[in-house]
């Protein structure tokens, strides 16, 4: 609880890097895992240090140059040219996410939870008016209080998802063409996946926004370029919004490609299946 705060909400699927993840939010981390994967050890913390600066437009240059002097007694990060120093140094080699069962923490530990140092120590206030030492990691802001003599971690976790801009991101597509970008709960839409030329039959798999996901029922077939035919989705009008996916697995090959679209609950739905006519594009409409 001390490190990754209180459980905000359940997962659900986001872009990262344009990359599809399945990520669930604490108080002060956001956790993820790539999407379709449920091994344990591939789930890491994402950089809300960055992301927020980046809601903040305060995102910095990294490395930063001129690079600070390394100072006596501090660790001095090269890769992104900032010092950590007294408690902020002690408490960030105190912590760390155990990845190898054995006591203590390795660097790759301590950078697996907090990341590195993307600012130097520096004063800020909070909301409460009074003002704390701070310092800004990849992965979490790390709070001073002098008067209390402790470190606090910021609830980043949440305050990146409360300011959150309108609609998500979707992830980039792979070699599918879905026929809009967003679509209302309760209509239909059509996609098709590229690259299938030594598959007869494609099967298609669906993932809802909280990442659980089920067969589609039905094959498709590739024609002689490895272009599935046009596959229809009726999305539930109880569909659960969010970022949803349909996958394409060649059943002879294993080839894989997975497209996106956003679920909302307001407007109109419509009830007919769209023709796709553009060729596949190379990503998603934002």
């Amino acid at each position: 609880m001390r490190i990754f705060g209180y459980l905000l909400g359940p997962a659900r699927i986001e872009s990262v890097n344009g990359e599809a993840v399945l990520a669930q939010p604490f108080a002060n981390v956001i956790m993820q895992q790539p999407l379709g994967n449920t091994d344990p050890a591939q789930i890491s913390l994402q950089k809300t240090g960055l992301e927020r600066l980046r809601q903040l437009k305060q995102e910095p240059s990294l490395p930063q140059s001129p690079p600070e002097t390394q100072r006596a007694g501090c660790r001095f990060f090269k890769e992104t040219g900032f010092n950590v120093c007294g408690e902020f140094k002690n408490f960030w080699e105190s912590n760390g996410l155990n990845l190898d069962d054995k006591r203590g923490y390795t660097d790759s530990e301590r950078i697996a939870l907090f990341g590195l140092p993307i600012s130097s120590q520096r004063r800020e206030t909070a909301a409460n008016g009074s003002q704390y030492l701070t310092q800004w990691f990849e992965r979490a802001r790390l709070e001073y209080n002098s008067i209390a003599a402790n470190m606090i971690i910021t609830p980043l976790g949440r305050d990146v998802v409360d300011n959150q801009p309108g609609l998500p991101h979707l992830p980039r597509n792979k070699d599918v063409q879905v026929n809009v970008a967003t679509i209302t709960a309760g209509g239909i839409i059509s996609a098709r996946g590229n690259g299938y030329t030594n598959d007869q039959f494609v099967t298609i798999t669906v993932f809802r926004a909280d990442g659980a996901s089920f067969a589609a029922g039905t094959e498709v077939t590739p024609d002689t370029n490895g272009v599935t035919e046009q596959y229809c989705l009726e999305v539930p009008a109880n569909a659960l919004p969010g970022i949803w996916a349909i996958a394409f697995n060649g059943v002879q090959t294993g080839h894989q490609t997975i497209g996106f679209f956003r679920v909302v609950t307001t407007g109109m739905p419509n009830t007919t299946c769209p023709d796709l006519i553009a060729p596949l594009p190379g990503g998603n409409d934002r």
